[in-house]
């Protein structure tokens, strides 16, 4: 009787054990799918993102935890929102707020450097306005990245230092920041999309001056500061760049090294640039890289690509030999420019016509005449 008392009060015990667990099994699911929605929330509505100082005060102990969260989130929304480049409305908020939490988070700064103020017009439909917030947006977020990560006192020094070498090679000059990639992606926002030639010099300095820095970064510096053409300097900005970006990318990586030797060459007057040249560095990225198509176009145009950026540079160059053409047509032409690169070669003016990467099946870009600047430019089009 004892026995049977004790085996009955175990199966009872176990029923509510059972019942027990299985109640905070649902609770937890249940919560585990707030969470979730919550999460998918956020990603799909960013603009109910609390305040960076709201944060500050909410979280506690864990504000590196709610940092790496949201970083993970940006990735998310990033992805959900790629079309038409969309999450460029909130981004520069969800990146405030997590450098915010954790200020020493290196990525978030870059990202939006990258990714705020490029402007493609085939998946973006934004007025100058917007443009130029987005812009003004990336500029913001490199300026607080050299805030967090940079020496006050060295950036100071070095501003007030013309001595390249001195910056290069003396203690109270080297490692102003603790990674160089902040200062070089702000360099490049300020030559190419803010066109302050004279700032990005700057940055390209404070950039050399730390030692873990890319190779080009001092080349730039002398370019910035030198007397050489707006021309030359896109090209080894470019470059730059392009060894910034997949260094794992070998065959991209060797041909951004053959291309800047070529580019210092013609830069230094060692090497003309004429049609041999433009139609073997032609010959030669075509052999590189995979052919331009439509359907893989964001592959070729992406920001973080080394590709984009070596064939951005090889236009350039394209460019300056056609603007050296143009300068024979104008010679005979009373100070006259030809209306585009087509019009140069059929007057003989040119030897070789370029042609740019990006080429759809009936259009592409074309090298025309900017009448606003007198200088030649590129354009979406048909000669």
């Amino acid at each position: 009787m004892k026995q049977r008392k004790i085996y009955f009060y175990w199966i009872f015990v176990f029923f509510i054990l059972s019942f027990i667990l299985g109640f905070f099994f649902k609770v937890n699911q249940e919560n585990y799918k707030k969470i979730t929605q919550i999460k998918e929330h956020t990603v799909k509505h960013p603009e109910n993102l609390p305040t960076p100082q709201f944060a500050r005060i909410t979280v506690f102990g864990f504000k590196n935890i709610k940092a790496d969260i949201y970083r993970l989130e940006t990735i998310q929304y990033i992805g959900g929102n790629v079309i038409h480049a969309e999450y460029k409305k909130f981004l520069y908020k969800i990146l405030d707020l997590i450098t915010e939490l954790n200020p020493y988070f290196e990525n978030p700064y870059i990202i939006g450097q990258l990714l705020l103020p490029d402007y493609n017009y085939r998946y973006e439909n934004l007025d100058e306005k917007e443009q130029e917030r987005n812009l003004s947006e990336g500029e913001k977020i490199g300026l607080k990245g050299i805030k967090n990560f940079c020496d006050a006192k060295k950036l100071e020094k070095i501003k007030n230092e013309f001595d390249l070498k001195k910056i290069w090679t003396e203690e109270m000059y080297t490692n102003p920041c603790k990674s160089y990639k902040i200062p070089f992606h702000l360099a490049f926002i300020y030559y190419f999309y803010k066109k302050d030639p004279a700032i990005a010099a700057y940055y390209y300095k404070v950039t050399s001056a730390n030692k873990d820095s890319v190779e080009g970064s001092k080349i730039m510096v002398a370019i910035m500061q030198g007397k050489s053409w707006d021309r030359e300097k896109s090209i080894f900005m470019f470059l730059s760049m392009a060894k910034e970006n997949e260094k794992d990318n070998i065959p991209c990586q060797n041909f951004a090294d053959e291309l800047g030797n070529i580019s210092v060459w013609i830069a230094s007057k060692k090497l003309f640039l004429d049609a041999k040249v433009v139609k073997a560095i032609e010959k030669a990225r075509n052999q590189t890289f995979w052919k331009f198509t439509e359907e893989r176009e964001k592959d070729f145009l992406e920001d973080t690509k080394c590709d984009n950026y070596v064939n951005k540079a090889i236009r350039e160059i394209n460019l300056l030999y056609i603007e050296q053409a143009n300068e024979k047509y104008k010679e005979k032409n009373n100070g006259s420019s030809a209306k585009d690169a087509q019009t140069l070669y059929d007057e003989w003016y040119l030897d070789f016509l370029p042609t740019d990467f990006q080429q759809y099946s009936d259009y592409g870009i074309v090298y025309i005449l900017n009448t606003d600047t007198g200088k030649f430019d590129y354009e979406m089009g048909n000669y």
